[in-house]
């Protein structure tokens, strides 16, 4: 038994930068002609980045943390209603803050 050929990085490559949409069934008719439609269609779905990532003037970083710390200010924010995400912005612009002169 053979192995089927492996595909090339250019082919894949190829594959991946197309970002087809998911093939999806089409839906079946309706006996109500009053049934509402959709609101997403399928061309705002297969759009590659949302709209607002395009106006965030904010910029990426990451950092590893252990999973104890990790697990404690989940609860953190869980109890506080607010995300992860806006408890480390907060810290960083306090310490940028402190440390600034």
């Amino acid at each position: 038994m053979s192995k089927p050929p492996r595909p090339t990085l250019d082919s894949l490559a190829n594959r991946f930068a197309r970002k087809d949409p998911p093939a999806t069934p089409s839906p079946p008719a309706s006996p109500e002609p009053s049934a509402p439609a959709p609101v997403a269609s399928i061309a705002t779905e297969a759009s590659p980045k949302p709209a607002r990532m395009k106006t965030d003037p904010r910029v990426q970083i990451l950092t590893r943390i252990d999973p104890a710390t990790r697990k404690r200010l989940k609860v953190i924010a869980a109890e506080q209603e607010r995300t992860i995400q806006e408890i480390c912005e907060e810290a960083i612009r306090d310490f940028v803050a402190r440390h600034s002169k």
